[in-house]
């Protein structure tokens, strides 16, 4: 998916956020100057996409 022209520019600023330290919706909103609600679509999406997984409230970076 990193690699399709078809990943927005938004999508790739969310996914460049992600990390191996867990970080919940509210610090990748915050640092991405999103909504909470279009983050967490966004982090929804790169999860069943398999880029990153969900545990206990936060998002980390696969690899």
């Amino acid at each position: 998916m990193l690699n399709q022209k078809d990943m927005t520019e938004t999508a790739r600023a969310v996914f460049n956020e992600l990390s191996d330290e867990p970080a919940t919706v509210g610090e990748i909103a915050q640092n991405t100057h999103l909504t909470r609600e279009r983050c967490q679509l966004i982090l929804t999406q790169l999860v069943m996409a398999g880029l990153s997984e969900y545990q206990v409230g936060c998002y980390k970076r696969l690899h």
